[in-house]
């Protein structure tokens, strides 16, 4: 597959992304101002001490900044199908310029299609909360076992909470190719799915200009979603190119992240790349939350011009990494957990660079197989499993809870000390014998 290049931004500079680039320039290391809902232009948040601690400068904010309702509000829409199948002309516009309403509705046993349409939609909601969860002010709504299919055709809109597409509820869908969706609002994001809710979407364009405005989000509920092909780029700060707490598999699609993270897994969300590449300005994966989070990243890769490439918050977080995936940040950590979190970080055949920083309470499983690499330092409560093939770089003194060797592995194979000393535990490294070892190139590898 050829990979497009990213879409330029009016007032942004982007470097394009083309198939002989092997990977994704760095995001601009200077934060962009982030726009407000009438698109005037602010500088960016001071980021809070938790983020400059992590790294981050703009922060994905978990939940709605309103106290509006959260139950599901009467949906509202200038063009509405509630009960047969309906084939639209191709071209047809759909629009509306009130708040809280639709241009397009699709519910029930509802079926709707179109070609080339032409979606506008402007106004602001009346509570983020309803639109994050149910999808008030959508552009196109598809709820309660609703289905849309659009082909072609561009969307835009503007105002806070104004998403492209939302899918909501057991049976809603909507299925997207080509085309391209252009959002300019607060927590108005590209397209999400929440409540059981799907997606699906290929080689789509979806553009994001304000804060809290994912291109591709999951939220209330869990849902689904898949991307094929496609380029996502945000330009407000607490925008990643996903934000789930559900299902969302991606495949060959590129995202320019000018003032956030890559990524973001909320608890019981799980997020799977194929060949995915993306740049961000500030992190990689954040993966927090009360409960299980996994990320799956096979080729591809992923840069960040600052912050840490995974930071694992709370969360109970499984982290694999294959097929050559190639992870990089200019400034932070490999892997950071915190917040009482739980990581199982594996790579097979990766070649990493950085520490891994492990907080009070919190702990880290760290399992090199194949023939990966690790250039870095390990500190606080994390193990180690090296394979006969792989190797740990130590670029600084570390302690390590435990270490195994599997598969026959030796000392002096896979550990290149660099002078520094690496200490273990001896009841959880029982393959070390609780010995004393000179490690190749300077340095020593001993019980604490």
């Amino acid at each position: 597959m050829k990979n497009p290049g990213l879409p330029r931004r009016q007032g942004h500079r982007r470097a394009a992304a083309t198939a002989s680039v092997l990977l994704l320039p760095l995001a601009v290391s200077t934060l962009s101002a982030c726009s407000d809902d009438d698109g005037a232009t602010n500088p960016p948040p001071a980021a809070s001490p938790a983020a400059t601690a992590s790294g981050a400068r703009c922060v994905t904010d978990r939940s709605a900044d309103d106290k509006g309702p959260d139950a599901e509000p009467r949906a509202k829409a200038g063009y509405t199908v509630t009960d047969k199948t309906v084939k639209a002309k191709a071209q047809k516009e759909f629009k509306t310029t009130t708040g809280d309403k639709s241009a397009l509705l699709v519910s029930g046993s509802g079926k709707l299609t179109t070609r080339d349409a032409k979606i506008i939609k402007h106004g602001g909601t009346s509570s983020v909360t309803a639109s994050d969860g149910h999808g008030l002010n959508a552009a196109a709504l598809a709820r309660d076992g609703g289905t849309l299919t659009m082909s072609g055709g561009r969307m835009s809109t503007q105002g806070k909470g104004a998403t492209g597409v939302f899918a909501s509820g057991e049976d809603a869908k909507a299925t997207l190719s080509s085309g391209g969706i252009r959002t300019k609002g607060t927590s108005a994001r590209g397209v999400t799915a929440t409540h059981g809710g799907a997606l699906d979407l290929t080689y789509v364009e979806i553009d994001t200009a304000a804060a809290q405005a994912a291109p591709v989000a999951v939220g209330p509920g869990g849902g689904k979603v898949t991307v094929s092909g496609g380029t996502m780029t945000s330009a407000g700060c607490g925008s990643p190119g996903v934000q789930t707490a559900g299902d969302v598999s991606l495949s060959q699609t590129l995202f320019d992240l000018a003032n956030s993270e890559a990524f973001t897994v909320e608890a019981g969300g799980s997020l799977s790349l194929k060949d995915v590449r993306a740049s961000a300005a500030a992190g990689g994966v954040v993966l927090r939350g009360d409960g299980e989070t996994s990320f799956r990243m096979t080729g591809g890769a992923v840069q960040a011009s600052d912050g840490d490439i995974f930071s694992v918050q709370q969360a109970d977080a499984d982290i694999e990494l294959s097929g050559g995936a190639d992870v990089k940040t200019k400034d932070g950590k490999l892997l950071r957990v915190t917040d009482k979190g739980r990581a199982t970080f594996t790579a097979d055949g990766e070649k990493l660079k950085g520490s891994v920083a492990v907080g009070k309470g919190s702990s880290a499983a760290l399992d090199l197989t194949g023939s990966a690499d690790l250039d870095g330092k390990i500190v606080g409560a994390a193990s180690l499993t090296l394979g006969p093939k792989t190797q740990w770089s130590v670029s600084g003194d570390s302690a390590l809870k435990g270490l195994k060797l599997a598969d026959g592995a030796k000392v002096s194979d896979v550990i290149v000390g660099n002078g520094h000393t690496v200490t273990y535990d001896t009841a959880s490294s029982p393959d070390l014998h609780g010995k004393k070892y000179q490690l190749e190139g300077g340095g020593t590898l001993k019980p604490a």
